[in-house]
């Protein structure tokens, strides 16, 4: 079979509603689009249905590759078990809540290709609805501006997509929230390119945020730990 030129990454927790209805999105806007690409569809450690679609999609399609986690272990952890088994030209991940529009990491695709980039992000197009994620938002942003000296807008915001090489270079490690700003502060140090392209995000309609009151202040913390760590390493 001929390598793909994307592999995008889509780790799911207790997403049961969303997973076909993304898959069929993305399946229709690449195939209409004539890329070349994989779609690996992750259980994080889900305790709903989620294991039996994805086992179905993988089965009924060849460019569907099913990655199975017993135990959560973070957000990032599911990305990172995902891009071990990608073989893309270009590698990234979404999101599998169908908050943002899938169309948006094709358009990133094509921009990080017309722009001979190493690193696309989104930037979403307007503010979360979500008030708890749009407080840890524009908390990490503040954090890594005071921290690296350069604003980068919604620097956990994704999609993301990265030249192959790129990610085997960057070594990422980072199991929790951390993953996006890990991303980009390694591509600063090596002086990758990076590009950002508007997608289109919308409240989600099933299913219901893993953020919540009494978890945002011990991830905010967590993510101050990690990027004070992160700066000085």
């Amino acid at each position: 079979m001929k390598v793909p030129r994307l592999s995008v990454v889509i780790p799911f927790y207790d997403e049961e509603r969303t997973i076909e209805p993304l898959v069929n999105k993305l399946r229709y806007i690449f195939n209409k689009d004539k890329i070349n690409y994989e779609l690996i569809l992750v259980d994080n450690g889900s305790k709903d249905n989620t294991f039996e679609i994805i086992d179905k999609l993988s089965k009924k399609y060849k460019n569907v590759k099913p990655v199975y986690i017993k135990i959560n272990q973070g957000y990032g952890w599911g990305i990172l078990n995902g891009l071990k088994v990608a073989v893309g030209e270009y590698v990234g991940y979404i999101d599998g809540d169908l908050e943002i529009e899938p169309e948006g990491i094709l358009n990133l695709y094509n921009k990080i290709k017309k722009t001979n980039a190493d690193i696309g992000k989104g930037i979403r197009n307007r503010k979360e609805a979500d008030t708890f994620k749009f407080i840890a938002s524009c908390g990490y942003d503040i954090l890594f501006f005071l921290l690296f000296f350069r604003y980068i807008k919604q620097v956990n915001a994704n999609p993301k997509i990265m030249k192959k090489d790129c990610y085997r270079n960057m070594n990422l490690s980072s199991k929790e929230w951390f993953i996006d700003s890990e991303i980009i502060i390694k591509a600063l140090k090596n002086n990758y390119k990076i590009v950002n392209e508007v997608v289109f995000y919308t409240p989600r309609k099933d299913g219901e945020s893993h953020i919540k009151l009494f978890n945002l202040f011990s991830i905010i913390f967590m993510y101050l730990k990690q990027i004070i760590k992160a700066r000085f390493n």
